[in-house]
């Protein structure tokens, strides 16, 4: 029998939880078995998008008033094209978003993490079927979980984002830094996984911390040097870096939070209890270029982007799944990270090569959290309107 559990994990998803602090950077959690593969194409007999860009800002000043937030980023794109990017609100008090400001980009992370990943797979430093025992040998199951499962989602390890006593502890210390070894050492500490590895698809935060050790380890390179001669200089996305702290490059549009009893300002609360499913930041221009580029297979072969795009085996046979870091949802790819008071969301249609980028930060309105993604979602009715994103 098939089963097929589509849950948000975003902040507001773990908000039961935590009061309305922390949240999940993983667009979804998908829980399943079965088979299937994808083949996403352009469909001709769709209608063409909605690119109107006065109606779609005035599309966007409607939901930033409706949602409550504080301010909204938004760019959205044909091909290289810009047809419109936006800023909304204001970052403090009296100081006015700008379409320039950086923001942590929680888990929209992943998938430069999977284009990193292929490149070196591709430079033979490292194989999808490699056991991660090799690096990490006295892990838990490390001799039956390969490179390829962590990627997919299809590992088992439990996500340490949704123990409480963990959501607790990054809540009550929110300026605390957590090192990748203690992460995976909350995922690990029941001895137990959540499933036989390779045998369903669930989100976990955890196996990404666990791909910092298995890639400094093969390269003998830092994480942060990798990404920049990988991807960023190739395609001079000088605006995105990788947190090392909690330190963000200006401008920086500021975000917020009330999940301490008390709206305060977390736009440098420490993010290092992401571990490596959320360690970038960027702004609208960059992301808006690379997540075309990420959905076209830019610097890797035509092979190993059907790798990063395809239903894992261990997935559901329909529906929505995680590829290498990113959701596929009714023909889109697609994240919605909530991240210390961000919340973001993208959705890159390869069929009609549109993409749309959404940032929102919480204003003292708790209706305010978690709305990039429904705002994203609304956008898509209007622009794509015969293929909406959906999950």
């Amino acid at each position: 029998m098939k089963k097929n559990v589509l849950g948000l994990h975003t902040r507001a998803g773990i908000t039961l939880l935590t009061k309305h602090f922390i949240a999940g950077l993983a667009v979804v959690l998908l829980s399943s078995c079965g088979h299937s593969s994808l083949n996403v194409s352009a469909d001709p007999l769709l209608p063409p998008p909605n690119l109107d860009s006065t109606e779609i800002r005035t599309q966007l000043e409607e939901l930033k008033a409706s949602s409550k937030v504080k301010a909204l980023l938004a760019t959205v794109r044909v091909g290289e094209e810009e047809v419109l990017t936006v800023a909304l609100g204001e970052s403090m008090t009296n100081v006015p978003a700008t379409t320039d400001m950086h923001v942590r980009i929680g888990g929209i992370s992943q998938t430069f993490l999977g284009t990193l990943l292929m490149r070196l797979v591709e430079r033979g430093d490292i194989s999808l079927d490699d056991k991660i025992s090799k690096w990490m040998p006295d892990l838990l199951a490390a001799d039956r979980v390969t490179v390829g499962m962590l990627i997919s989602n299809t590992s088992g390890y439990k996500d340490y984002v949704v123990d409480p006593d963990v959501v607790e502890l990054i809540s009550n210390e929110p300026l605390r830094a957590f090192s990748r070894q203690e992460l995976i050492d909350f995922s690990v500490e029941s001895g137990e996984l959540n499933f036989e590895p390779g045998t369903r698809q669930q989100y976990s935060h955890s196996g990404y911390s666990i791909f910092f050790f298995a890639i400094e380890g093969t390269t003998e390179k830092k994480m942060p040097d990798l990404y920049r001669e990988l991807v960023f200089e190739p395609l001079a996305l000088n605006n995105t870096g990788y947190s090392l702290n909690a330190d963000l490059p200006s401008p920086v549009l500021h975000a917020f939070s009330s999940g301490r009893e008390v709206y305060e300002d977390s736009t440098f609360w420490d993010p290092t209890w992401t571990g490596e499913s959320g360690p970038l930041y960027s702004n609208l221009d960059d992301l808006g270029r690379w997540l075309r580029l990420h959905g076209t297979g830019a610097l890797i072969s035509r092979e190993s982007f059907q790798k990063v795009i395809e239903r894992p085996a261990a997935a559901n046979d329909s529906g929505p799944y995680l590829g290498f870091g990113f959701i596929v949802a009714n023909g889109w790819y697609a994240q919605n990270p909530g991240f210390n008071g961000f919340s973001g969301a993208y959705g890159y249609l390869p069929s009609q090569d549109i993409t749309i980028v959404v940032f929102t930060t919480e204003s003292t309105d708790p209706a305010s959290q978690a709305q990039a993604i429904q705002i994203l979602k609304s956008l898509t009715e209007t622009i794509t309107p015969a293929t909406p994103l959906s999950f």
